[in-house]
């Protein structure tokens, strides 16, 4: 039993990081900026660097616990989760903010100043030099998205990704007066089929009558189908039944046919009918018109008999006493 529920929690957990797997795969990292006096202030009214992150699909993630970084050295495979860690910035959970609704973003200040808050990572973002931005999942060991900011990024410009009508993604560098943070850059266009349910159908109405119209249409036929064979089973048992009273009737009659034959044909007196083979037609003509069989009896009686030799003896015996 004891084993059973380990499995059990095992089963469990495998599920429930499958999902968190899948949901943070979902995230996307959407536009970066370096650098100038039109960007977004952070608490202390400064103009800094920052990193918007992207939920691309119709359902809601959450970003607490996973790990933003600007060091390369979290590529090197010989790391272990620990030594990764280390060279990574948090996002702390329990914010609301970092629970990114559908087509939700979010913005982290680059300042350095984890002491302002939740969207505060704990590296800065380098104007003129190419600056690499990696999110990575809690465990600190899976990357779910990277970005190389170019070098020429110039003062007031953004990186940012744009989506098309196909939902394939690309990169570019936008002007001061196209940056956009919190915003979704064609984001919205990014639909597969399921996400389009997603939109027109939230709370899954649509899905349930259409699976419930699957699921009836299925029994419908089988029932259909089952039915046909059912009547298709009985006509054929129905035409079995028929052809069996003739051909029992063909025996009757033929079995009769001897005993009626020798009933009127005069034997008593004719010599040249056998009288043997008479007898015989006789019989069989009763054993098939009455089913007749031998019934043995299940009790077995023994009578005892005396020999000649014990009434000898008997007799002997007597004659002695005389």
């Amino acid at each position: 039993m004891r084993i059973n529920r380990i499995i059990g929690s095992l089963l469990l957990f495998v599920i429930a990081t499958v999902g968190y797997g899948q949901g943070l795969a979902n995230l996307k990292l959407s536009e970066v900026f370096v650098s100038g006096s039109t960007s977004l202030q952070n608490e202390d009214g400064e103009h800094v660097a920052w990193v918007e992150i992207a939920n691309v699909s119709w359902s809601s993630t959450n970003i607490g616990g996973c790990y933003l970084t600007n060091d390369r050295a979290v590529l090197d495979k010989s790391l272990s989760s620990p030594q990764r860690i280390a060279l990574m910035s948090q996002i702390p959970n329990g914010d609301e903010r970092t629970n990114l609704a559908p087509k939700g973003q979010v913005v982290f200040f680059t300042d350095s100043a984890k002491n302002l808050g939740t969207l505060h990572v704990k590296f800065k973002l380098t104007p003129g030099q190419e600056n690499f931005i990696a999110l990575y999942e809690a465990n600190g060991n899976k990357l779910i998205d990277s970005v190389t900011v170019p070098a020429t990024l110039s003062e007031g410009q953004s990186y940012a990704r744009f989506w098309d009508n196909d939902g394939k993604s690309s990169w570019r560098t936008v002007d001061s007066s196209e940056v956009t943070p919190n915003a979704n850059n064609g984001l919205e266009s990014k639909m597969d089929k399921s996400s389009e349910w997603k939109e027109k159908d939230p709370h899954g109405i649509a899905m349930t009558i259409l699976s419930m119209g699957i699921v009836m249409t299925g029994l419908l036929l089988l029932f259909i189908f089952f039915l046909l064979f059912g009547r298709l089973f009985r006509m054929l048992a129905k035409k079995s039944k028929e052809k069996e009273p003739e051909v029992a009737r063909g025996v009757a009659t033929a079995a009769v046919a001897p005993a009626k034959m020798v009933n009127e044909t005069p034997v008593a007196n004719n010599p040249e009918v056998d009288q043997n083979a008479v007898v015989a037609a006789i019989a069989m003509a009763l054993f098939e018109e009455f089913d007749a069989h031998d019934e043995e009896r299940s009790a077995i009686t023994i009578i005892p008999m005396a020999s000649n030799w014990v009434q000898r003896g008997v007799e002997m015996a007597k004659r002695s006493l005389h």
